[in-house]
């Protein structure tokens, strides 16, 4: 999981228009073409990348399109070829993702694949494109809204209370433990069942540093920042009562239990990391 920092998105206007024609070229490579696009009177590079499933970042680099990144009507745009693993003897799911700095639920997703997420050797699998993050250089200023959170988020997280232990954020069943799970899956943290809108109070002091729901799976979703590099996650919730930039003292109230994002019942899905390692609370609760 990352935390999803400010970015600017270039999102050029938009009207109706009939799909690019694609010619497919074969690159010599096994498995592997590029293709070309050429762009129609309204195309957008955002609806571009979406149309063949490709990054925006990808498609601007591979054509060496320079700020504002304009493009325009009968331009021809060189489309990459798509990412591709080949499943090796003992790969998993979760170390596949790991590698290409995706999430298991995308890996999934893209390749259809289904319960109990069995992979074999040999397997060809489309790996997603990376988040995109394209800043633009002549963009206007940012709010001052939003400048005031980003100057909110810098703020330093206060001490670790006690001996430093991290809380258990709500009561419940733990219903998925921390560590693998069948078909090369894993969990990083764990899954506590709880009645709907069962409060959830954050496990240790700390800035809350991201709230939203824009991580695939994970629903509403809040991470706090802790002193010493420390991290805690707190997925699937119903209702956020917490903003970015506010300092929590351990116990305080950030939200309430849901059933947002990839669950089937109410529950809280719960990670403590340090820097980018996932721990196993059960060793910190």
């Amino acid at each position: 999981m990352r935390v999803l920092g400010l970015v600017l998105i270039l999102m050029l206007s938009s009207c109706g228009h009939s799909p690019s024609q694609v010619k497919v070229v074969d690159m010599g490579l096994k498995g592997a073409s590029v293709g070309t696009a050429t762009v129609q009177r309204g195309d957008t590079l955002s609806e571009i990348a979406q149309r063949y499933d490709l990054s925006m970042r990808s498609i601007i680099r591979g054509n060496k399109i320079k700020p504002p990144y304009t493009i325009y009507p009968n331009q021809r745009l060189i489309l990459p070829p798509p990412r591709t693993y080949k499943v090796k003897r003992g790969d998993t799911i979760y170390e596949i993702s790991r590698m290409f700095s995706t999430t298991q639920n995308r890996v999934v997703r893209l390749n259809k694949i289904k319960k109990p997420y069995r992979i074999y050797e040999g397997q060809v699998l489309k790996m997603p494109m990376p988040e995109q993050r394209i800043h633009v250089a002549n963009a206007k200023p940012l709010p001052k809204s939003v400048q005031k959170l980003k100057r909110k988020a810098k703020i330093a997280a206060p001490k670790l209370s006690g001996n430093g232990a991290f809380s258990i954020p709500v009561k419940g069943k733990v219903i998925s433990s921390y560590g693998p799970k069948s078909g090369g899956l894993h969990n990083d943290g764990i899954n506590i069942a709880a009645a709907r809108g069962a409060s959830v109070k954050v496990a240790q002091n700390g800035v809350v540093a991201y709230v939203g729901d824009a991580i695939e799976g994970y629903g509403k979703l809040v991470l706090v920042r802790h002193d010493k590099g420390y991290m805690t996650a707190y997925a699937h919730l119903d209702k956020i009562s917490v903003k970015r930039g506010m300092t929590l003292s351990k116990g305080k109230s950030l939200g309430t239990v849901g059933q947002t994002g990839n669950v089937s019942s109410p529950q809280l899905h719960f990670e403590i990391r340090k820097g980018t390692k996932a721990l196993n609370p059960k060793i910190y609760l």
